[in-house]
């Protein structure tokens, strides 16, 4: 491709830009968001009470922690295992949870301006419409799942109502900015050449074979390197706590797969829960299940039916229907409206309710005459009737009963959260907890920020428990509490609760440089043949450009030159970002360099030839090139907005509330 074809000059990853934004963890609404920007750009050395600000709008302490913990818990259940809040940070999640907040307070602030505004109504009807929140059997919202459901997923209805609230103005304002956008067929086409061009190139790879001998480091050295270092060979802060825990496991000893040594209760309340569920429950429940249709299937019909003008004319129809004719005969020959025809419906899906009772009293090929509600009449012809499938009793007994043993173990759970959160408004110790809640109390051992005590044991617990080691919210409640004081309830990730208290600590302390000496010394001569390599490419990368040849150049090092085939849609992975993102940006003959995908290698190129794409495009595969396009247009005329509104108010992120929230030094220790 010509450098005057190449009118695409955007950075790489536009589709990346997508980000699936739910409310809470029910709502499945796509929202499409801005592209991030540099974390460090909009940091702000000053601090209020707030994590972030974009005009008057602020997230709070409290909200961006409740937001934080939700983003933990999620994270360990999705990968087996928690994070410390500093790995999160080095990670990057907190500061992508900021970068959310901000767009969002970017959108509602400019909303509000523009007068867009969601009442109370549209909030209640659009929560009311939701599939999860409603009763299985009636169809109608069911104020006690929405709430139940809202509880097991630590949110409360405030933050949920606050999150509807924050979406629906989205959609007002979003679609208004970004809708619309078609990209033309000329430009998907271009695009397309563009990312399938190809360029082909010969890399060399350096290593240590190239240099000279490495010195050893000296105790000047290594002392300076520590100096400079010192938070990296510091101890960890420990920290010994006692905890109550419980869990929905401690209440449910013979649930299948759950066995009583899983459980630190032995008192008699814990004991009863075994019986508490009866075979007259397990069946109400089986049978609630089927007749819901989440288990087997319940009985569908496919039914037609035909408005008629009159009610004699209605039972003509039913008649000649019964008798064999079709349904679309007899409707042309009349002169009526086309029948309406509903596949596999359930019963109360007809809008009349004559018409829905006789769609599911006729056998089928029968048909039947109704009046309407609106005082009209219509024929219901029954075309077929596709019985229930309902799956054996036996089958689905265990299943059924640990499920109800858990949910009544979860019941008596709550009833423990009430008495702790009472007794701790109180000012209650948790040695008075546990008396009063007859719990065991269990001491932890000193564990740093991980989860591992100083012997290295990592405190993985079980799987049924969890141990704090893989849970992110009782790690940071441990060492966010201030020593001899009791938390507040925590949720665990495991769907239970614990309250702790910090007893004793031991303060981080520079390891002794006889106990480092090797690690130090490997790392010093790591940085110095890593040194050595970039100064040697650097060197290999002016003759190459001077005119010296790639291969000749690599006989004199007794290297291999390794040829090099660069597809912007799918660049290999066997060479460093930075050669192929050189090799990409230059014209034949130019020459990139980096550090390579091996650690202590460095990698030097020189792009030999560049081959226009010449797939050609045309029907559904144009139209996704095009539907993508214009995606990435629409995301580009996004970010535009938001800077727009960003540079228009004042807008701030404040690290040190953000360290202080999540309990982090400034050393990132």
């Amino acid at each position: 491709m010509s450098d005057s074809d190449d009118i695409y000059g955007r950075p790489q990853g536009l589709g990346a830009k997508i980000r699936n934004v739910l409310v809470g963890v029910l709502v499945g609404m796509l929202v499409l968001a801005f592209a991030v920007w540099g974390i460090e750009d909009v940091f702000s050395p000053n601090s209020s009470g707030a994590i972030v600000k974009v005009g008057d709008k602020e997230v709070s302490p409290t909200e961006f922690q409740d937001r934080f913990n939700e983003r933990m818990r999620q994270f360990a259940e999705s990968n087996g295992e928690g994070l410390t809040n500093q790995q999160a940070f080095d990670r990057g999640l907190p500061q992508q949870l900021v970068q959310e907040m901000t767009r969002d307070l970017a959108i509602e602030a400019d909303a509000e301006d523009l007068g867009v505004d969601v009442n109370n109504r549209d909030v209640a009807k659009y929560i009311g419409e939701i599939e999860a929140f409603k009763n299985q059997i009636t169809g109608e919202f069911d104020e006690e799942a929405y709430l139940r459901l809202l509880a097991s997923n630590r949110i409360t209805e405030k933050q949920f109502e606050e999150d509807v609230v924050n979406q629906l103005t989205q959609r007002q304002t979003l679609p208004a900015i970004m809708g619309g956008i078609e990209a033309p067929s000329d430009y998907a086409k271009r695009y397309n050449t563009f990312v399938n061009e190809i360029r082909t190139g010969r890399v060399i790879r350096l290593d240590e074979s190239v240099l000279s001998d490495i010195p050893t480091p000296t105790d000047a050295d290594i002392a300076s390197y520590v100096a400079s270092n010192k938070e990296r060979f510091t101890s960890p802060e420990y920290r010994q706590a006692l905890m109550i825990r419980l869990e929905p496991v401690d209440f449910a000893l013979d649930v299948s797969g759950l066995r009583d040594t899983d459980s630190r209760l032995n008192n008699e309340d814990a004991e009863r829960y075994s019986g508490v569920i009866s075979e007259e429950d397990i069946r109400k429940r089986f049978d609630t299940l089927v007749s819901a249709g989440e288990i087997g299937s319940v009985e569908t019909r496919d039914v037609t039916l035909i408005s008629a003008t009159s009610e004699a004319q209605a039972a003509s129809i039913a008649g000649r229907l019964a008798s064999g004719e079709s349904a679309a005969a007899v409707v042309a020959e009349l002169g009526l409206p086309a029948p309406d025809v509903f596949e596999s419906i359930k019963p109360g899906t007809l809008f009349n309710d004559a018409s829905d009772t006789a769609a599911f009293e006729l056998d089928a090929g029968a048909a039947k005459a109704v009046a309407t509600e609106l005082g009209g009449f219509e024929v219901v012809l029954v075309d077929a009737v596709k019985p229930a499938e309902i799956p054996d009793f036996a089958s689905e007994r265990d299943r059924l009963r640990n499920d109800l043993v858990l949910g009544e173990a979860r019941k008596q759970l709550s009833q423990y959260e009430r008495l702790f959160d009472d007794a701790l408004l109180e000012g209650r110790s948790i040695e008075q907890l546990m008396e009063e809640g007859k719990v065991p109390l269990q001491s932890l051992p000193m564990i740093d920020r991980n989860g591992v005590t100083p012997d290295g044991i990592v405190m993985n617990g079980t799987t049924a428990i969890p141990g704090v080691a893989r849970d992110p919210a009782l790690l940071n409640a441990i060492f966010s509490a201030g020593v001899g004081y009791e938390t507040d309830i925590i949720p665990t990730t495991s769907g239970g609760l614990a309250v702790i208290r910090v007893i004793d600590t031991i303060d981080p302390e520079p390891q002794p440089i006889e106990d480092i000496r090797e690690q130090v010394i490997e790392e010093l001569r790591a940085d110095a043949i890593e040194a050595a390599l970039t100064e040697r490419g650097a060197a290999i990368d002016v003759r190459l450009r001077s005119g010296e040849d790639i291969a000749s150049i690599a006989s004199e090092l007794g290297l291999e030159v390794q040829d090099v085939l660069i597809q912007r849609a799918n660049p290999p992975r066997q060479f460093s970002a930075a050669v192929l993102v050189g090799l990409l940006d230059g014209t034949v003959g130019d020459t990139a360099r980096g550090r390579g995908v091996a650690t202590g290698t460095y990698e030097v190129g020189v792009l030999d030839k560049i081959s226009s794409g010449t797939e050609r495009l045309g029907g559904r595969l144009l139209d996704t090139i095009r539907e993508q396009v214009s995606e990435q247009i629409a995301l580009d005329i996004s970010t535009a907005y938001q800077g727009a509104v960003l540079n228009d108010k004042e807008h701030a992120v404040f690290e040190d509330q953000l360290r202080g929230v999540l309990s982090l030094s400034e050393d990132g220790s």
